[in-house]
């Protein structure tokens, strides 16, 4: 997946003003499930011809301790048409998602809000004066995805923007947008999956998987038990210190394969294994406790009789 960052224009990281409390941010961190999801949300919009060119939505996520750092994690569609008279947002909509969301426990909050076309316009200047009052006072962040994919490879280019105002009337489309750097942010354990979405393979049959995908996968998990059998190995030999966490994630991961014999029922694998010798371990503490407690209580009652 490229970024297409390229832009003319220059990033002015300003100081605090009268009129800006908070720097804006010098880096926007996206989840790729926010970009999946953005353009299912625009190759599932409208295709009739008054229909708006693009599609916009809410952005959620959360910002470093001073700010200069935006994690982009979530996003929701929010309906909107326009055209070359007038726009109109369903801010009611809006609205009802965020005290929906507030209801389910969500951590994320408003951080901006995106448009799937790589161009900006007098609208987009509107649309980012009402999130800059649902951000306030944090800056909102603007999110721009070209859909558009050429023969070359190059496309599906992600840019981040902010917005400053400008000229001395304060009117919503009184404002420039300012480039600001996009990272896609995604956890070594989300590499497969982005792997077999990003890189080309035949087209598999309704019935079977794609032989090649399916040998690469098998690859890398090989690789991968091989790793976690060698830092295992190190650790019994004493080479390396164990690691109480990485020791929790092998437990985790291993207690969710079950042994199963043929002519029997799953006996619950290893997790259940250490269940029945803890349960063992703790019986048999019970008895030693209880010998010992009748070893004493014998004495007394000898002490007592002489």
């Amino acid at each position: 997946m490229s970024l297409d960052t390229s832009s003319s224009a220059i990033h002015l990281n300003l100081p605090p003003t009268s009129t800006s409390q908070l720097r804006p941010p010098t880096l926007i961190t996206v989840h790729p499930s926010v970009v999946a999801s953005i353009l299912t949300h625009h190759s599932r919009r409208p295709t009739e011809a008054d229909a708006s060119p693009r599609v916009i939505g809410t952005l959620m996520g959360s910002r470093s301790d001073n700010g200069q750092e935006v994690d982009v994690r979530a996003c929701f569609a929010v309906p909107h048409k326009e055209d070359e008279n007038q726009i109109a947002v369903d801010m009611p909509f809006q609205q009802g998602m965020m005290q929906l969301l507030g209801k389910t426990g969500a951590k994320e909050s408003i951080v901006g809000w995106y448009a799937t076309h790589p161009t900006l316009n007098a609208y987009s200047a509107l649309i980012q004066n009402y999130f800059s009052g649902e951000t306030s006072p944090h800056p909102s962040i603007h999110l721009t995805i070209d859909t558009e994919l050429d023969p070359s490879g190059k496309g599906l280019g992600v840019k981040g923007w902010v917005s400053t105002q400008l000229g001395l009337s304060n009117k919503p489309e009184n404002c420039a947008f300012l480039p600001v750097p996009v990272v896609i942010k995604y956890a070594e354990s989300e590499r497969a999956a982005l792997d077999l979405l990003t890189t080309a393979a035949p087209t598999p049959s309704p019935s079977l998987p794609p032989l090649p995908t399916l040998s690469a996968s098998l690859g890398q998990l090989s690789e991968l038990i091989d790793q976690c059998l060698a830092y295992v190995q190190k650790v019994n030999s004493g080479e390396q210190s164990p690691d109480p966490e990485v020791g929790r994630y092998l437990l985790e991961g291993l207690g969710r394969w079950s042994s199963t014999k043929e002519g029997t029922e799953d006996e619950g694998g290893i997790k259940a294994g250490l269940q029945d010798t803890l349960t063992v371990s703790y019986l048999s503490n019970l008895v030693r406790s209880q010998i010992e407690l009748s070893g004493r209580l014998a004495l007394l009652q000898q002490a007592a009789a002489q």
